[in-house]
């Protein structure tokens, strides 16, 4: 991934990411605005969560569908060191971090490069689609 902070021309490399990704986005002014490191107002929205770029990373969360460790587990055991839980740089295995009995998942990943983007994407659209239906 690029560094894009204080890239003012990083909206081009943010949408490709996103697109490759299959993640949909929009423009968002008051986070363009708002947003110190880089200055972007393309956030990605996707099943309930939100993906927003930071300086050579992007930022996953959720606040209502968290990633079940049924998922998270499979996509830690290939990708832990570039989506990282709860943006943890020593990539904790997911249970290893949200160890409470009452929690369920993943809800704040940190992204370190497009195939983990792309990986994350496709595992929350799988636990969408086996328990959608």
């Amino acid at each position: 991934m690029k560094n894009a902070a204080g890239d003012k021309n990083c909206d081009e490399y943010i949408r490709e990411e996103l697109e490759i990704a299959g993640i949909p986005f929009e423009e968002d002014d008051i986070f363009k605005h708002s947003n110190g490191e880089v200055p972007s107002g393309i956030v990605g929205i996707f099943d309930g969560w939100t993906f927003r770029r930071a300086w050579y990373y992007w930022v996953a969360e959720t606040k209502t569908s968290p990633l079940l460790f049924k998922y998270a587990d499979k996509l830690h055991e290939k990708y832990g060191k570039d989506v990282r839980v709860a943006g943890n740089c020593g990539c904790p295995a997911p249970r290893e971090w949200f160890d409470k009995p009452y929690h369920i998942g993943v809800n704040f990943y940190h992204v370190d490069s497009q195939l983990g983007l792309l990986k994350l994407a496709e595992a929350i659209k799988q636990q969408t689609k086996e328990n959608c239906t």
